[in-house]
């Protein structure tokens, strides 16, 4: 029997085991019930490393006692949160939306800092602000900002483009001094003066959510779109990008004739950037073109004529049980062949995962690509048939031309969130995790989840922002027409998250931006506030880790969340039918991020009274494996 084993070599074994079969050992033998509760540290420890639920770098710094901001973890509660928060986003366990009210009437533009808890927004009429996302509490603002101006952040810094092409760097005030702001393009009179005035009228003793101003960047030509990513800012032009090393203010490299023709032709219309330390990424109306750092090599290019016509149609699946009180509805996947549309398309995003090793890609169409170690197709190991997998988000094979609205990437968790005319979408991006934590998906080994109450295109068209944390997806819900009705009093901004526990945020959060409004790439439309969506809550026995019952765990532990750059923001249009995706500019570009998340759009405003009445403080997990309780302003 294994557990006569030498303790040693039995703990060795069970650290190759994932959570369910922990559980399952636990439940049906005395001495594997008691070996994993004399070491459940341990034991649950080698599961998180594991199952992928903590960075290796929160690893290296727990070890040396140098974590910082958090106490030491508790790894069995932290598999028991991880595991409740990835069955939250496949609509397993309950969800949960609010509306951030002090966002605004008009977002543009979202960025959320998990880690601090606040989020950044921009407004159709100008202007930025810092909310805290908890307090739903206005931390700082600065009116300034241009209008409709876009907004990338990672690491502390903020980065708004100006009408004449410049760029502002602003970065988190309690993270440096002065003294240390570099040389070159420092800050302009302009935004020295918005920073004085947005300090006195938000004075604080901790400078909580304030920003300072750090660097005034002056591009070499006009640009059309850009996209930060620590420490590096990515600001492309007609057929040159310009990569700008940001903590430094120096332009570090170019990368030339972007729109080279080559066999397939050229570029075409820029539509979005993306970058990393290693590629630079380009998505144009007839190619996605990703090109080398460190030289501006053209490494790898992807035409409309390269998909392949065998893809996943994702289909309402009501043979399904969800969790009755999720958001999240799974979708069945169903395997197709599709004759080539006479309607064009365009690339209109992508985006790379935070190992660097893959990317997701979205077509004007609908077509999701989800390509694992892309590096493979450069030096032709594989072709795209062999790795990528094709999810089509179209309903039908007609009038697919702007199906897509906006795509997002999660980080930690690999989860793509994507917003189409038709519906909010997650999908569940890997295979491993799906057999570790959840019931392993058939083919094509993804799960997509569909957010139950969002479905109204008009608003879905007007979604210009969408950004996906570890726990919550973040967008702005309701256009301007609606609001502006003195009937109907203005909406706010949503977040939709799964469960969590302590500092870890609840799964799944939904901002919805203020009235409808064009992304950076549309001119007309108006936005209204964020709301955020929560997916919480373990259900019964079959929610728990292994020693559980006997195990009490602590509610003392805390895990910090991990930062995503958020998308663009949506505009309103009093035309019928939505605003073009295919002319994109700096301050109006599109993003797509990973989450389950769905809003009603039919829900009157007096509904909507009722339903933000009925509020829960303080959601946490306790020993019991039941989730206590919980808060948010807009319970779904």
């Amino acid at each position: 029997m294994l557990h006569e084993l030498p303790t040693e070599i039995a703990l060795y074994i069970a650290s190759y085991l994932p959570l369910q079969s922990l559980r399952n050992i636990s439940l049906v033998s005395r001495a594997w019930h008691g070996l994993i509760t004399a070491n459940v540290q341990a034991v649950y420890r080698k599961a998180a490393i594991l199952h992928r639920f903590v960075p290796h770098t929160d690893l290296q710094a727990d070890s040396s006692g140098q974590k910082p901001d958090t106490k030491k973890i508790d790894w069995f509660q932290l598999c028991q949160r991880r595991l409740q928060i990835e069955r939250g986003w496949r609509g397993k366990a309950p969800s949960i939306a609010r509306e951030l009210n002090s966002t605004g009437k008009f977002v543009h533009r979202i960025k959320v800092d998990q880690k601090k808890k606040f989020v950044m927004t921009t407004r159709h009429h100008g202007g930025l602000s810092v909310t805290d996302y908890d307090t739903d509490c206005v931390l700082w603002a600065a009116t300034h900002v241009t209008d409709y101006a876009h907004c990338e952040y990672d690491h502390g810094y903020i980065i708004l483009n100006r009408h004449d092409d410049s760029k502002e760097v602003w970065r988190y005030a309690r993270d440096f001094q002065d003294s240390e702001i570099p040389e070159v393009f420092k800050p302009d009179e302009s935004m020295i003066n918005a920073s004085h005035e947005a300090a006195q009228r938000h004075a604080s003793p901790t400078n909580h959510g304030h920003f300072r101003p750090w660097a005034h960047l002056h591009m070499p030509e006009p640009t059309r779109a850009f996209r930060f990513s620590y420490p590096t800012l990515l600001s492309a032009g007609a057929n040159y990008a310009y990569l700008w090393d940001v903590p430094t203010s120096r332009l570090v490299e170019t990368i030339s004739n972007i729109q080279a023709p080559n066999q397939d032709g050229t570029l075409g219309t820029l539509c979005y950037v993306e970058v990393n330390d290693q590629y630079a990424f380009f998505c144009g109306s007839n190619q996605l073109r990703i090109f080398a750092r460190g030289g501006g090599a053209l490494v790898y290019h992807l035409c409309m004529k390269d998909l392949q016509r065998i893809n996943w149609d994702v289909l309402p699946d009501n043979s399904d049980d969800p969790c009755p009180s999720s958001l999240f509805q799974p979708q069945r996947l169903h395997e197709a062949y599709h004759v080539s549309s006479t309607s064009p398309s365009t690339f209109v995003a992508a985006h790379v995962s935070t190992s660097g090793k893959d990317i997701a890609v979205l077509t004007a169409s609908g077509i999701f690509i989800w390509i694992p170690g892309f590096e493979r197709l450069f030096h032709r190991e594989v072709t795209l048939s062999d790795i990528a997998t094709f999810l089509n988000f179209s309903a039908s094979r007609s009038d697919v031309r702007d199906t897509s609205v906006y795509l997002a990437l999660g980080e930690s968790n690999e989860k793509a969130a994507i917003a189409t005319r038709k519906g909010l979408f997650i999908v569940s991006l890997d295979p491993e995790i799906s057999k570790l934590t959840a019931e392993a998906p058939r083919r094509p080994g993804l799960s997509v989840c569909r957010i139950a109450k969002y479905d109204d295109n008009r608003y879905l068209s007007s979604i210009s922002c969408l950004q996906m944390t570890d726990t919550g997806l973040f967008f702005n819900w309701y256009p301007s027409l609606e609001q502006s009705r003195p009937s109907q009093p203005a909406r706010r901004m949503m977040v939709i998250p799964p469960p969590h526990h302590g500092h870890l945020p609840v799964p799944i959060q939904i901002m919805p931006p203020p009235q409808p409004q064009p992304q950076p790439q549309h001119t007309n439309q108006v936005h209204a506030p964020i709301q955020i969506v929560s997916a919480v809550g373990l259900e019964g026995q079959g929610d728990h880790l292994p020693g559980l019952d006997p195990i009490e765990s602590s509610d003392d532990d805390e895990t910090g969340e991990d930062v995503v750059p958020d998308p663009p923001s949506p505009t309103i249009v009093e035309e019928a039918g939505p605003p073009p995706l295919v002319e994109t500019y700096e301050e109006e570009e599109v993003e797509i991020d990973g989450g389950d998340l769905v809003v009603d759009e039919d829900t009157d405003d007096s509904e909507m009274e009722e339903a933000e009445d009925e509020t829960i403080d303080d959601l946490q997990f306790g020993g019991d494996g039941k989730w206590l309780s919980c808060h948010c302003e807009f319970l779904i």
